[in-house]
């Protein structure tokens, strides 16, 4: 890690985070880009939303136990995407949620909830506790070595949720996997085509790189002929399903969902990001601090930036308008508030049961402007998902001085 970091004039970008070149105008290589290809957005956007359509016919024109497989989060967009296909679309849908340990209460209510609201076959897949953590624990460790860079623990928890899926439509025969990222969360529009899966996997590169290797490297022998297995044959001979995040290009505004799940007849204060997102951010945002000198979602709040679509990945901004309030240098602020309080933490060992009244405090005045602007409650859930940070290092077996053994960022 490079402490004479540069950063970007547009975005919150530096030098510092894994694929990023500022060139000599002082702009990313991520900003360059979008501006080369920002005029073509709207006839991109048009264009895959009528691919979809007309993709949802085709899979509509068989005789199939599902025409779609939704992968179900138990959040607002997944929820609202959920009740999109079955109820706009008319897809014969099975949502699929992967219970992997980062799944929380109130997502896992709120799955059932919605699927018995809807009518909707719901299938949930408990991977291997062992597997998963061995998983994670491997990314801390080596994730350079995989070619991880600094959402490493999204990327492999992301494969939990993708592949598993991804090898269920293809033994049933369903043709189309759904998401519900939008824009903010994706980073970028999310259109996988299986003929372009297919021809990569005939030159060698496998949909989701070495994370592959990862789980090869950890199962060792049971590997072969796991449901984790990438095998190319089946790859290029099976139904490989289209993959698409629909809210990346179509008009869709989150702040609507809580409405629509309202008239569903539930609670929408119970979909709320900070209540179903993954609590284990904090745990794993002190190793990329560590390794890379940013946050995990450090790309995509730049890509909001960049788009003009600043949210921080959907918190709720009290009492004010997040285009007006998040700017780039209220989220450099925000990144580095947030980065104070992790480091503490990670270096105090603080938890919910050892800290004091007076450590709480400490820990709120760390972040005036985070607790400015997203108010009292999702300071609290903040303030609690980073006081679980001890309580993950015991779970996936790592310590937080092994950033110690790491050279200047990057382990040896």
């Amino acid at each position: 890690m490079n402490e004479t970091k540069q950063t970007c004039g547009i975005c919150v970008l530096h030098s510092n985070v894994p694929g990023v070149e500022i060139n000599d105008k002082g702009v990313c290589s991520f900003c360059a880009n979008f501006k080369k290809f920002e005029q073509h957005q709207p006839k991109m956007r048009s264009y895959l939303l009528q691919e979809m359509e007309n993709l949802f016919e085709k899979a509509k024109s068989k005789d199939r136990p599902y025409h779609a497989l939704v992968l179900f989060s138990g959040g607002k967009d997944s929820t609202v995407l959920l009740k999109m296909a079955k109820e706009k679309y008319n897809l014969r849908t099975l949502a699929i949620s992967i219970m992997h340990p980062l799944v929380n209460e109130v997502a896992s209510k709120n799955m059932e909830s919605v699927a018995n609201r809807l009518n909707i076959d719901l299938l949930k897949v408990f991977p291997d506790n062992e597997v998963f953590k061995q998983t994670i624990k491997q990314g801390i460790l080596n994730g350079p070595k995989y070619g991880l860079g600094e959402f490493f623990g999204c990327d492999i928890c992301t494969f939990f949720h993708y592949w598993l899926p991804i090898k269920y439509a293809m033994v049933l025969d369903i043709p189309v996997i759904l998401e519900g990222s939008d824009i903010s969360q994706a980073g970028e529009i999310t259109y996988w085509q299986p003929e372009r899966v297919k021809a990569e996997a005939a030159q060698g590169k496998k949909p989701f790189g070495q994370v592959h290797d990862i789980f090869a490297d950890v199962l060792q022998e049971k590997y072969k002929g796991s449901i984790y297995e990438y095998n190319e044959s089946e790859v290029l001979s099976g139904k490989y399903p289209t993959i698409i995040s629909p809210f990346t290009f179509m008009d869709y505004d989150y702040r609507k969902n809580f409405q629509d799940i309202e008239n569903m007849g539930m609670e929408s204060r119970k979909f709320r990001s900070i209540y179903t997102n993954c609590s284990a951010i904090p745990f794993f945002s002190y190793f990329t601090l560590k390794r890379f000198g940013c946050v995990p979602y450090i790309k995509h709040y730049a890509a909001e930036i960049r788009m003009g679509y600043p949210n921080l990945m959907q918190r709720s901004v009290t009492n004010q308008d997040a285009g007006d309030v998040l700017n780039k240098n209220m989220i450099e602020t925000l990144m580095e508030e947030y980065k104070n309080v992790v480091l503490y933490v990670g270096k105090t060992r603080l938890n919910a049961e050892n800290i004091t009244e007076a450590e709480e405090k400490k820990l709120r005045e760390m972040a005036p402007n985070y607790l400015k602007i997203f108010g009292e409650e999702v300071c609290d859930v903040f303030l609690r998902d980073v006081l679980q940070m001890t309580k993950f290092s015991d779970i996936f077996g790592v310590d937080f001085d092994i950033v110690s053994t790491w050279h200047d960022g990057e382990q040896q």
